[in-house]
């Protein structure tokens, strides 16, 4: 959530993920299959906003992509 995440969207990104997983930031999915947490800087501003899922990383994630990501996984 620094400055070039922030200023390209991430807010709402991690809103999206949040509304799709009822979940609030710190919190699990009842399933334990999802954690939402909200990183610092993790030096990719190229790439802002970042996402990660376990190992695998997604850059210029936009809020309409948040179901594909999740999509992955189920």
């Amino acid at each position: 959530m620094e400055t070039a995440c922030c200023d390209r969207g991430a807010e709402k990104v991690l809103d999206e993920f949040k509304h799709l997983l009822n979940v609030k930031v710190g919190q699990k999915t009842p399933d334990g299959k999802f954690s939402v947490s909200s990183l610092r800087c993790v030096g990719a501003c190229g790439l802002a906003p970042l996402v990660t899922v376990g190992e695998k990383v997604y850059g210029r994630v936009a809020p309409e992509s948040v179901k594909d990501i999740l999509a992955e996984y189920n």
